[in-house]
């Protein structure tokens, strides 16, 4: 019998030994289940405040996308002003021009023609003499022209109104 209770003594220590060896291990366990938690809380509130912030940047995002919009808008707007504007002054030039007998955009193409040509076109002192003249007289008729327009009050009025527009845009 003392046998028996020698094993039972040897058994009960091993059996002591074992429960602390487990409480050690559930005791690390509930530790490391702590830190694991404590770790997860932190990424949560960081996934939060990320989420927070790419909010924000939306917000911010669509604010900005409605000012362009809105500025595009307007640019456009202007642009049609300028484009009205730039229509209206060519029909009273173009008016003008009827009125007093000369076409102003056909002779400035004739002229930037005859430039062209002189630059580009190999040709005899006597023609090249002949066009350098013809350039002059034409230089005279735009400006002599341009002249009367520009005391045209009400062509130079229209002339203002491009002028605001073009700015404005």
């Amino acid at each position: 019998m003392t046998e028996s209770l020698e094993e039972l003594e040897k058994e009960k220590e091993e059996l002591q030994k074992r429960a602390n060896e487990l409480r050690k291990k559930r005791d690390d366990l509930h530790l490391k289940s702590k830190q694991l938690a404590e770790e997860r809380d932190e990424l949560n509130a960081k996934i939060r405040a990320l989420r927070n912030k790419i909010r924000e940047y939306k917000k911010r995002r669509d604010e900005l996308n409605q000012r362009v919009k809105a500025a595009k808008e307007k640019r456009s707007q202007l642009n049609k002003a300028l484009a009205r504007a730039k229509k209206k002054l060519k029909e009273m030039e173009k008016q003008r021009s009827t009125v007093l007998g000369i076409n102003l955009s056909k002779l400035k193409k004739e002229l930037k023609r005859l430039e062209h040509e002189q630059m580009t076109q190999p040709m005899s002192p006597q023609k090249e003499k002949e066009l350098i003249e013809r350039i002059s007289q034409l230089h005279a008729k735009i400006k002599e022209h341009e002249k009367k327009l520009n005391q045209d009050i009400k062509l130079k009025r229209a002339f203002e109104e491009v002028e605001i527009a073009r700015e404005k845009a």
